[in-house]
């Protein structure tokens, strides 16, 4: 499996863990504005592409993949996973913040933790 960055899921495994507890889903009013505020954060189009997150055995994988191929949408994609890595590798989380608010779940210790934090970026096919 190619790997991608790591962004916000394999940080919070890594330094917070999973439990195992059930989770209730969020409130139709909260998703929507975790996607306005994606919207403002991310330059690539929300509705054209589809966002994987997958937990593996020491963190996390995430894809962010372009639904129609479109070069434009594929290199916005690109640029800004890269530019996220450089800056989660700086301790900068401003983005994730933004989105899911400064209550977001790990954030102190994705801060805190940060050179603690292995992420690695690589572009893959459509995304």
């Amino acid at each position: 499996m190619i790997k991608i960055l790591g962004l916000i899921l394999m940080a919070i495994l890594a330094l917070v863990g999973c439990q195992s507890q059930a989770v209730e889903p969020a409130a139709p009013a909260r998703l929507a504005e975790v996607a306005n505020r994606g919207a403002e954060v991310m330059p690539f189009d929300l509705e054209r592409t589809t966002h994987i997150f997958e937990k593996t055995d020491n963190g996390g994988l995430q894809q962010v993949i372009s639904d129609d191929g479109d070069a434009a949408q594929i290199e916005l994609i690109r640029t800004h996973l890269a530019e996220e890595a450089q800056r989660f590798s700086q301790g900068d989380f401003h983005d994730p913040q933004m989105i899911h608010g400064e209550n977001m779940a790990g954030l102190h210790q994705l801060m805190m933790g940060y050179k603690n934090i292995n992420l690695e970026y690589s572009d893959i096919e459509n995304g």
